[in-house]
């Protein structure tokens, strides 16, 4: 009895436990563009489209609506209410609704698991966002250059005219040997990161939210329907959404629809990585918490298929093969560009929207460990300001300086340390990974499938159900237990799969 009264206080501290008033988000509009914007990133843009493609169109398309149904919005659900109410960064959330329920500090893992995968993952984001940036400016130099030489008229003119095929397509080859330009690339992108997460929640992240993501769906609409009548349009729609049950069989009978369609589910929304549970700190007590999850999925996943139809019709135009990541973002799409009447215009536009995107992401990456500093509610006010313009400096230089090393180790042309050393050649899954490389892998098949594991077992399992009920608050009870139902054991089952196949069957495989 004694416990269970110390258990109901400790809820009822929980509950009370939330952001200062300042630091919530001004609307659930806010909110939306805010986490919408941290979840889409250059994964939505170059990796999504191409996978669905290949692993079975429609028949893929379907089968990941279904795990972003029953896996990423129980998750998202979950990770939002562990922010909110715990009342604090990922780290003090988790330890607070730990107290609260009477377990063991331990699950404090959570949340540091959460923390060091974001800041790592933006060690190396901000490197390749400084190479979009690379490309925006290269995209506007060459216009310019156009309109110099043959006034404005050149402005209908195909991107990059004046060069040969061969050179457009080696430009990232040629970027990779300019280290000094790739690092200050590099820092020019932290530095903006910096400086909008050091202004805090609604005079630095909110507003960079309300500018940035309406301009890029402005810009992705647009290009999309310049795509579906200029390009292929038959081509792109029969890539992306006709059903070819052969190659969703191949990838459901070797196992890889794990990673390409659970996985995508799962860390397409941001899930694992304490993003969404530092964005659910920011939550007021009238934002309901199911309405936002479904709306922030449903942006996510329109932005994945669309960006689709703006990319492959105009690269099948072009006579190009479909390709993935950065050989589509920064050989095929110029290569397309130049083959388009304005194309200019749309390697500008679509470059830019790249950038938009990547840098609403890392705004959401740099603020998870910046939370630490000052998002806990036990934080004095009047030292808050303080705390974050620090902590946001000296994180940010961190992740600058390693950054520098991951920049390096994808130098090419020329020998340097970082591009020859492999920190753990010894084990199989990160055999001949150079840093970059090896900390891109470590993130996505070990510590963000782990980090999703076991927020959903807090969640499910830790959280007692009348604090996720009063959280949730869901329209009906029904509702509710089918969530724990997910929580409990379809989310950690499937996402342990994909850790497992991740981490152990797919460097087997080879």
């Amino acid at each position: 009895m004694f416990r269970g009264i110390k258990r109901a206080e400790g809820h009822k501290m929980a509950v009370s436990g939330s952001a200062n008033p300042q630091e919530h988000w001004s609307g659930r509009a806010a909110f939306i563009l805010a986490a919408v914007g941290s979840a889409v990133g250059l994964g939505n843009l170059v990796r999504f489209p191409y996978v669905a493609g290949e692993t079975g169109g429609g028949a893929f398309v379907l089968f990941y609506l279904v795990c972003i149904l029953f896996i990423g919005l129980p998750v998202l659900c979950a990770e939002l209410m562990i922010g909110r109410r715990g009342g604090g960064s990922a780290v003090a959330a988790i330890a607070r609704l730990s107290k609260s329920e009477g377990k063991s500090g331990i699950w404090t893992i959570v949340g540091w698991l959460g923390m060091i995968s974001t800041f790592l993952i933006l060690t190396f984001y901000s490197v390749l966002a400084g190479w979009v940036l690379h490309f925006v400016l290269l995209s506007i130099g060459d216009l310019a250059g156009a309109i110099g030489e043959n006034g404005l008229g050149a402005i209908s003119s195909p991107a990059f005219e004046a060069m040969s095929k061969d050179d457009i397509s080696s430009q990232l080859g040629e970027l990779l040997t300019q280290p000094v330009r790739m690092i200050i690339m590099h820092g020019i992108f932290i530095i903006v990161t910096i400086a909008i997460v050091m202004r805090g929640i609604k005079g630095g992240i909110e507003v960079a939210a309300k500018v940035l993501m309406p301009i890029f769906f402005i810009l992705l609409l647009a290009l999309t329907v310049s795509s579906l009548i200029n390009g292929d349009a038959g081509a792109g729609f029969a890539f992306l959404f006709q059903p070819d049950f052969e190659k969703f069989g191949a990838a459901l009978s070797d196992g890889s629809i794990l990673l390409d369609a659970i996985g995508q589910a799962f860390f397409s929304l941001s899930l694992g990585s304490a993003m969404m549970i530092t964005y659910g700190l920011y939550l007021s007590r009238e934002d309901q918490i199911p309405g936002a999850a479904r709306a922030v999925a449903f942006a996510d996943t329109s932005v994945a298929l669309i960006a689709g139809l703006a990319i492959f019709p105009i690269v099948f135009a072009a006579g190009l093969n479909e390709a993935a990541g950065f050989s589509l973002l920064f050989n095929s799409l110029p290569l397309a560009f130049h083959q388009l009447p304005f194309g200019g215009i749309f390697a500008i536009a679509f470059f830019i929207m790249t950038l938009f995107a990547a840098l609403t992401s890392s705004i959401a990456l740099l603020e998870v460990t910046v939370a630490i500093a000052d998002g806990d509610v036990d934080v004095d006010p009047a030292k808050r300001d303080r705390r974050r313009v620090q902590g946001a400096i000296v994180i940010g230089l961190i992740a600058f300086g390693i950054g520098v090393a991951n920049a390096l180790s994808q130098v090419s042309g020329v020998e340097t340390f970082f591009n020859t050393w492999h920190p753990l050649d010894f084990i199989p899954l990160f055999e001949g990974l150079v840093l970059l490389d090896l900390i891109d892998q470590l993130t996505a098949n070990i510590l963000l499938p782990l980090g999703g594991f076991l927020t959903a077992i807090f969640a499910g399992w830790v959280v007692s159900g009348s604090a996720a009920r009063e959280e949730l608050n869901f329209n009906s009870e029904r509702t509710f237990k089918i969530w724990r139902f997910l929580c409990r054991w379809v989310c950690p089952l499937f996402v342990g799969l994909v850790l497992v196949y991740a981490a152990i069957i797919a460097p087997m495989l080879g």
